[in-house]
């Protein structure tokens, strides 16, 4: 009986696959990898030779959002994904009415509308994501009623729950209208589904739970798990890298930290000018906090206040983290006024980072580390 049970899983191992997926796997690769031409190079002519592949489209477009992130403004990236959003999304409507309730074409067609919430949530505009995130969710949910064992569909779902248990009050009242649970905890349960066991969201799955575990629910050991994972599979991904390094500071393995830190300073040069725009302040803000670590203070301030200068990310954790860290640094040196407001720099962020906790924490005690 077990050899049995054994080929039959093997079987449908292979019954899931397409045809294609081997090249649209390349195509992912390169794409994490940031070699983003090639990844849109490969994916084009796989839209084109296998249409009927679930996941092509929907990667495509994900190829060609971070292709533009190293090229272009913002609000051009946001009109450039969403319409290549509508453009895939009216290609799973002519597969699902092809192959009605089809489970991956509802996944990846809920995934595409999903997506859209990543562009309002960049603006911080809380309810309008939950309403658009909410639309691709209850898609996904469908899917995976239809084959429970599609465990991709396990990030989208889980990223939601997430979503709105983290958020404020009137996003958990909307997603209670909709029959969510606003559950940080059920939503990483989902999402480390997805990082264990799934074929295609593993890797988007890790990299959700690295910033998790570095700047929300904390958990450094898990946290240096999956961002070691992702950096040593994609070592030209300057994102995973910076995860990585952080990571390692905050498990105190500090001679790897400083390997890796020499590693991502070279590999800045290899850059787009956007990009070094978008991560230069989180490179500056890894060395400040490496020298917070070693206390060397004036070093350590000296980064950090480069990080918030020429901070120019969409999202603002890190910034956070450098206005936290800043703040530890005055606490440190007897300069509470400068700590304070270094601390409420920080809590103005208002991104729901564990540093707005901290930092509230010490301005009724001062840091004494």
């Amino acid at each position: 009986m077990k050899r049995i049970s054994s080929i039959i899983s093997i079987l449908s191992i292979l019954l899931s696959q397409h045809p294609g997926d081997d090249i649209v796997r390349k195509g992912v690769n390169a794409f994490y990898n940031y070699d983003f031409e090639k990844s849109i190079h490969i994916l084009g002519q796989a839209r084109k030779d296998y249409f009927e592949n679930p996941v092509v489209h929907v990667t495509w477009a994900a190829a060609r959002w971070r292709r533009n992130e190293a090229h272009l403004p913002l609000n051009q990236i946001y009109v450039s994904l969403d319409v290549d959003l509508d453009e895939i999304e009216a290609g799973y409507v002519g597969l699902l009415e092809k192959y009605p309730d089809h489970p991956e074409y509802l996944l990846y067609m809920g995934t595409a509308r999903g997506l859209k919430a990543r562009i309002l949530l960049g603006q911080k505009k809380w309810i309008p994501t939950l309403i658009t995130a909410y639309q691709g969710f209850r898609v996904i949910q469908q899917a995976l009623e239809k084959d429970p064992e599609l465990m991709d569909a396990y990030l989208p779902l889980g990223i939601v729950e997430y979503y709105a248990g983290l958020s404020n009050i009137l996003v958990k009242a909307g997603a209670e209208l909709f029959g969510l649970e606003a559950s940080r905890e059920a939503g990483i349960r989902k999402i480390e589904i997805a990082a264990t066991q799934s074929p295609w969201a593993w890797t988007e799955a890790m990299s959700i739970l690295s910033f998790i575990y570095l700047f929300a629910d904390i958990d450094d050991q898990r946290g240096l798990e999956v961002s070691r994972t992702i950096a040593e599979k994609y070592p030209n991904n300057y994102d995973y890298q910076i995860h990585y390094v952080e990571s390692l500071l905050r498990v105190g393995e500090m001679k790897m930290a400083k390997k890796v830190l020499n590693k991502l300073n070279a590999l800045m040069l290899e850059l787009t000018a956007m990009q070094q725009r978008w991560f230069t302040s989180y490179l500056n803000y890894v060395w400040g906090h490496y020298y917070f670590l070693l206390g060397e203070d004036k070093k350590a301030l000296g980064f950090l206040d480069h990080c918030i200068q020429l901070y120019n990310a969409e999202l603002d954790a890190i910034l956070a983290n450098a206005y936290l860290l800043k703040g530890q640094i005055h606490d440190r040196q007897q300069q509470r006024m400068e700590a304070v407001i270094a601390y409420k720099k920080c809590i103005e962020r208002d991104n729901y980072t564990y540093a707005i906790t901290l930092a509230k924490q010490y301005l009724d005690e001062p840091f004494q580390g």
